[in-house]
């Protein structure tokens, strides 16, 4: 999870809402959104986003890919179902589709207490609190069962995501494969390391981030921090020349 800041409300939504609301108040629930409203809310979610899922952060090229989320679920507080607020993008393109075993669609419709039992990704700083290690895995910082809740409630410490997170840092050269088929030569030095650490965490050109982009860039620092270790390790059995 990254932290997403969220910019004004879409036109699109905006327009929509005070038309019911002059019009037809009885009317202004979230089923009752147009799909090109909808689309114009996924499109400035993506941007907001980085054009990651919100609670997976994998890759979401197009608003084809995604559904809106509601972080406080429409049934659970639907006074929030047309809170731009209480949305967010996620992975996949149908919200009910929970075959994968993990995401926002297995998170479903329950009730949550946000920084209690779940973290809401429009926290500021929420990145900090969840720790992924080279093994793809995810745990809370410290005793943080809202962070705990979190990964359970949407497995993001599902086998398939671990390893998504695990592929994603190997092919930047930060682990190597599980048989050693990479020889170190290909892994990155610490100083790469770090600058990559650094740079995982912004925007490209087209304001894409780097999918699984916490994840990597938390494995960059542990993988420079052990490379440095490394390093003087060998440079004190070579005796210091």
């Amino acid at each position: 999870m990254k932290a997403i800041k969220k910019q004004g409300e879409p036109a699109a939504l905006k327009d929509w809402k005070r038309g019911m609301q002059q019009g037809a108040p009885q009317n202004l629930d979230y089923g009752n959104l147009p799909t090109p409203v909808k689309e114009a809310v996924k499109a400035a979610l993506l941007v907001e986003q980085g054009y990651l899922c919100a609670y997976t952060l994998q890759r979401l090229a197009a608003a084809s890919e995604c559904h809106i989320e509601h972080v406080e679920p429409q049934n659970a507080a639907p006074g929030k179902s047309l809170d731009y607020a209480n949305m967010a993008a996620c992975w996949p393109d149908n919200g009910g589709n929970v075959t994968s075993g993990y995401g926002a669609p297995v998170k479903a419709g329950a009730a949550v207490t946000l920084n209690v039992d779940f973290v809401s990704p429009h926290a500021p700083g929420c990145e900090a609190r969840f720790v992924y290690d080279a093994s793809g895995a995810v745990r809370p910082r410290g005793d943080d069962a809202a962070v705990q809740g979190t990964i359970d409630r949407v497995q993001l410490g599902h086998d398939r995501l671990c390893e998504l997170r695990r592929s994603a840092a190997q092919a930047w050269g930060l682990v190597l494969s599980p048989r050693g088929m990479r020889s170190r030569r290909h892994l990155k030095s610490a100083a790469e390391a770090r600058r990559f650490a650094a740079e995982a965490l912004q925007p490209d050109a087209q304001g894409r981030l780097e999918p699984f982009c916490v994840a990597l860039s938390q494995i960059a620092l542990r993988y420079a921090e052990k490379e440095d270790r490394r390093s003087r390790r060998m440079h004190s059995d070579h005796g210091g020349n």
